[in-house]
């Protein structure tokens, strides 16, 4: 049975375009009681859906499924070791990134104790109606299984960052926030809240961002792997 009482058995969606794969992917899913279909003939939230990054457009399928079916583990692979393109896939919204070879072993690996086929785990953090009419910062905790959170409401949508600064650790949800960019308010580094992206120094990496789930009236974290 599928996970949340579906009837349903778990789905896999499969790349269109890699047969190797494909082929390997299949006895993945046959050894794990998966129904094997494509992005077109999926129904409700897959289980488990494959993107080959080297396909044309993959980045910006990566995003769609992460908007679409925010639950699904979403694995993607590359032929070609570009840190870019990686970089850019995880922040699409792929929670598994490898090489080609290494698919099929990563994903098993991450399915292994997974009861339904599903290998992500959620953290509540708050009621959906306390956000409800609030832009920015609408909620920050310092007690979550990933350290301190802050979640931000922009364009009608909620994200999630980690609520520290990389540069010094100050408290970046107690900074000013105009469009998506939030003020350090110990240094003035920039950092975009939708991409976790620095914007401006003196910090010189980018923060951590999380996916965020709504279930049932509250808002979840999704934890990595």
């Amino acid at each position: 049975m599928a996970p949340d009482g579906d009837p349903r058995p778990p789905t896999m969606v499969l790349p269109a375009d890699d047969p190797l794969i494909i082929r390997r992917l299949n006895k993945l899913a046959g050894e794990r009681g998966m129904v094997v279909v494509s992005a077109d003939e999926a129904e409700g939230t897959p289980s488990v859906a494959v993107l080959n990054l080297d396909a044309v457009g993959s980045l910006s399928t990566a995003r769609t499924w992460h908007e679409q079916w925010p639950e699904t583990l979403v694995a993607a692979y590359s032929a070609v070791p570009d840190r870019e393109l990686w970089l850019g896939a995880q922040r699409a919204g792929c929670d598994l990134v490898v090489n080609r070879g290494a698919l099929v072993v990563k994903l098993t690996e991450r399915l292994r104790d997974a009861p339904g086929g599903r290998a992500l785990h959620r953290f509540p953090l708050f009621d959906a109606a306390d956000a409800a009419g609030r832009l920015g910062c609408v909620f920050r905790t310092e007690d979550t299984p990933v350290g301190p959170l802050a979640v931000y409401r922009v364009e009608g949508r909620m994200w999630a960052v980690a609520d520290r600064c990389p540069h010094a650790g100050a408290v970046l949800s107690t900074g000013e926030v105009e469009g998506t960019v939030v003020t350090c308010p110990g240094h003035g580094s920039q950092f975009d809240v939708c991409t976790g992206d620095r914007v401006r120094g003196p910090a010189d990496t980018e923060v951590r961002t999380y996916s965020l789930v709504q279930d049932g009236g509250q808002v979840f974290v999704v934890l990595p792997g």
